[in-house]
């Protein structure tokens, strides 16, 4: 059985995607694109996922996602309902890409730190031009400063991409970031955080120059998570 392996992406992180939350996925793409000065990929939402996203390529395998709520999603899903909460675009979450899912899982376990949230989409799907892959994110709890895991099993990038943009630095700070900093050596993960007010942010290389978006991103984590779930679902439409 092969080593277990975080990959490096093209521009020399173990960074696999990075989430830009938004509450209106067209507008989002548009507010990046004013600011890069590249074209965000974006398709016709999937009416079985609550979510709507658009890609920028960040480096030749690594990308900006620009994720909103799905407009004819009618179910209530916490996330979704998060988004539309935001009152502007915000790095909310980040991903690492990994050889094998249950590799990491089990890893993870051993440093309390266990996935939740698992789920696998398109599992069986043979369709080339179809994403397959599972993922979930490292707990307790969902820290924005804490990566989310990904195994891709297709993972399609399309030819049309605006590939222009390319991740020049990627950070991310927390009160407890030296524990969480160790969690991450455990765990084979490179990236640190440091310690200070809760942010994540980066900085691209881009047509327009350089840009870059900083903001505190978000904790749901213990009795907190139990509060805001409620007022989420208190307030969904």
């Amino acid at each position: 059985m092969a080593e277990l392996e975080i990959y490096r992406r093209g521009h020399g992180l173990q960074l696999d995607h990075v989430g830009l939350g938004v509450p209106d996925t067209k507008a989002g793409a548009e507010w990046l694109e004013e600011r890069t000065g590249a074209r965000v990929h974006l398709t016709e939402p999937d009416p079985n996922q609550w979510y709507w996203s658009g890609a920028l390529p960040i480096g030749t395998d690594s990308f900006l996602e620009v994720i909103g709520p799905n407009p004819s999603w009618r179910r209530f899903q916490p996330f979704r309902s998060l988004l539309k909460t935001l009152k502007e675009p915000q790095l909310l979450f980040w991903y690492i890409a990994v050889n094998d899912f249950e590799a990491f899982r089990r890893l993870a376990d051993q440093q309390s730190a266990g996935l939740e949230r698992i789920e696998s989409v398109n599992p069986d799907s043979t369709d080339p031009s179809v994403h397959s892959f599972i993922r979930g994110y490292v707990g307790p709890g969902f820290l924005t400063q804490r990566p989310n895991v990904i195994q891709w099993r297709n993972r399609p990038f399309p030819v049309d991409a605006d590939t222009r943009c390319l991740l020049q630095d990627f950070r991310l700070q927390h009160p407890d970031g030296a524990k969480i900093t160790d969690t991450f050596h455990a765990l084979g993960i490179e990236t640190a955080v440091a310690v200070g007010e809760s942010s994540i942010g980066l900085t691209l290389d881009t047509p327009n120059g350089a840009v870059q978006l900083d903001n505190p991103g978000i904790s749901l984590v213990g009795v907190s998570a139990l509060i805001t779930m409620a007022r989420l679902w208190l307030t969904a439409r």
